[in-house]
């Protein structure tokens, strides 16, 4: 391998890492950092905010938030903060 092809293996490798950290840095600064997607056992999909122990489950599309729940402790019932009744989790 000649000097030309190191060089612009090593170039695209750092642009490459920039890029990446930058990434990272934008979904960190936009509060998405801690959140955990998840799957219901009726194909809902949920997502658990680490920070605040809030839990947030869409409809099947990811339109419209069914449920929002807050987790207090571990073992303890989700206080529930939100439920939208027509399309309720429970319902279904």
């Amino acid at each position: 391998m000649n000097k030309m092809t190191a060089f612009l293996l090593i170039a695209i490798t750092v642009v490459s890492l920039t890029f990446a950290a930058t990434m990272q840095c934008k979904a960190q600064s936009k509060s998405y950092a801690g959140i955990l997607p998840f799957v219901t056992s009726n194909d809902r999909i949920g997502f658990l905010d680490q920070t605040s122990g809030r839990v947030y489950i869409y409809d099947n599309n990811i339109s419209q938030c069914l449920f929002v729940g807050q987790i207090q402790s571990l073992g303890q019932p989700i206080q529930v903060i939100s439920s939208n009744p027509a399309n309720s989790v429970t319902n279904q």
